[in-house]
């Protein structure tokens, strides 16, 4: 768990991001209108920004929990699109669920003056599947709109009310992902009334978001919905991005809820009728002695028979079987693994490490012996654990295990499913914006931790209050040249050396002080889960 000082810490953040927000509303907008087919809208003008701003636009309804989403409400009046909303989770600072069930909204970001359709950036926030909004808050892209694009960033619905996945039609499973498919949809309809051309999206997904980016390519459902694809420390392959087991998640739930049963329709009774603050309650275990606990509810493989399935393989049968017709961009940080490293209380030790093990063994392995697993184990311990404190080594092994190896292995499969453009990053950038790595134990720990890259491309409210060092101003303006450009043109360009696609082998820009193009990063450690997924690996 996180240092109570660093939790304190964090709690001012907030408090001082809320009144922030506030004072932006009330002291630096001007409001702007816009009628699209549900009705009009008021959205605002910053000119601290130097943007226009549109938040909490409806994209879908929530009909009936569990299920895919419905058609967008309509309303009569001018619908007031200041205000943000949150998809019910949990707030673990306040110890506390917060949000709403209905909650299928969207934020659109525009420059001020738009003169011809603009190219869209769609992004899907990460957070486990289970807490996240798309908050201005953290998701404020002021810097990439100034390169002449639009912005959306969009809610899907969290935890069991966006993923509970029973096998049944009232509960078939990726509720979550389909209101992605609805939020797509929704802007391929309405984002020419704000400026944006819907032949020219970008769909951009960090961690999670990345992987239900990843999926949302490998599904005819959203086929055509967008044109160019960035998947930042995520994909399909990542352990967090999907689900094997679905009962057994449920009926952990069903039990702190006070029920003992993992019978489907037994299920679907008690989530129906719980209400939403005692399902989120329920759902928030402790993390303390089990990294994978959070992450109960995930995109599952549903049954053929599912009414308009959206997912009915697990990911490496996707794989398998991918048809790649547009470019994309897949990368990650150096040092991803910081994030859990520092998190929990059973990994202060190597002797802790290895008692507790089985707890961070990722989900693409299965064992058929005992032997098999302990083997494995020796293995790790030898790769990872050496010469190094128990800290260090499960930084390279979160790492590995959780992004780098699944991000390999996605970007290995592309290449050879497809001659289209795929681009490598490798994020090694240290300074004073990684915000993810200052809210963790280990705040001078050199390197990119898990989500740093996010605040070089998007502006969290705490950065008004702070300085930046000439050195962030210079990697905001790389990274949003890169990611801009590619929006527009598909090619990432605008920096020296030029980006180069990678082919049989995979080449990455190493984004850092200075840019250069290298070879794959720790190849030894990558080799490693190469032959340790040809042992183990699920099939």
């Amino acid at each position: 768990m996180l240092k109570e000082s660093t939790v304190l810490c964090f709690y001012f953040v907030l408090i001082t991001c809320f009144f922030k927000e506030a004072s932006t509303i009330l002291f630096s907008s001007n409001s702007l209108e816009i009628e699209i087919p549900q009705g009009k809208l008021r959205g605002s003008y910053s000119w601290l920004e130097n943007q226009n701003k549109f938040l909490g636009i409806p994209y879908a309804s929530v009909r009936e929990r569990y299920e895919a989403p419905g058609p967008p409400p309509t309303w009569s009046g001018t619908f007031d699109a200041n205000r943000s909303v949150k998809c019910k989770q949990y707030f673990s600072a306040l110890r506390t669920p917060v949000g709403q069930e209905d909650c299928l909204v969207l934020n659109i970001f525009t420059p001020t003056s738009v003169n011809t359709p603009l190219p869209v950036i769609v992004f899907i926030h990460g957070g486990g599947f289970y807490w996240g909004y798309n908050t201005k808050l953290i998701y404020n892209p002021r810097y990439i709109v100034q390169e002449n694009v639009i912005v959306v960033t969009i809610n899907y619905r969290l935890g069991a009310f966006g993923f509970l996945c029973l096998g049944l039609k009232e509960a078939p499973g990726n509720a979550g992902l389909k209101d992605q498919v609805a939020a797509l949809k929704w802007i391929q309809n309405n984002i020419a009334f704000f400026g944006g051309d819907p032949n020219s999206v970008t769909l951009v997904g960090e961690s999670v978001g990345a992987a239900s980016a990843n999926y949302l390519l490998l599904n005819n459902e959203a086929k055509g919905l967008f044109h160019k694809l960035i998947l930042q420390s995520g994909t399909v392959m990542m352990p967090q991005g999907f689900i094997y087991n679905p009962l057994e998640s449920a009926s952990k739930v069903a039990s702190g809820l006070g029920y003992n049963t993992s019978d489907p329709t037994e299920l679907l009774h008690i989530f129906k009728n719980s209400t939403a603050d005692d399902i989120v309650r329920a759902s928030d275990f402790d993390q303390r002695n089990d990294v994978f606990a959070p992450y109960l509810f995930k995109p599952c493989a549903e049954a053929e028979s599912s009414d308009k399935p959206l997912l009915t393989k697990e990911p490496m049968e996707l794989l398998k079987n991918i048809s790649l017709t547009i470019p994309v961009i897949i990368g990650y940080n150096d040092r991803e693994g910081i994030y859990w490293a520092t998190q929990y209380d059973f990994f202060r030790t190597l002797e802790k490490v290895r008692e507790n093990f089985d707890h961070i063994i990722p989900n693409y392995l299965q064992f058929g012996q005992r032997s098999d697993k302990e083997s494995f184990t020796n293995d790790i311990f030898a790769m990872y654990f050496r010469n190094s404190t128990a800290t260090d080594g499960l930084i390279d092994y979160f790492t590995d295990s959780l992004i780098s190896y699944p991000s390999v292995y996605t970007s290995e499969a592309f290449i050879k499913a497809s001659n289209r453009s795929l681009y490598n990053y490798y994020f090694k950038f240290d300074s004073t914006r990684n915000l993810n790595k200052f809210l963790t134990r280990l705040p001078l720990a050199a390197g990119a931790c898990h989500g740093d890259e996010l605040f070089y491309l998007f502006d969290p409210v705490i950065y008004t209050l702070l300085p930046s060092l000439p050195k962030d101003k210079r990697m905001i303006n790389t990274m949003t040249k890169l990611w801009a450009s590619f929006a527009k043109t598909g090619i990432p360009s605008g920096v020296d050396p030029a980006w180069q696609t990678s082919g049989e082998q995979l080449n990455f820009l190493e984004i850092d002080t200075t840019l250069k193009m290298i070879s794959l990063p720790n190849k030894e450690r990558i080799r490693f889960w190469r032959e340790t997924f040809e042992k183990y690996g699920r099939r």
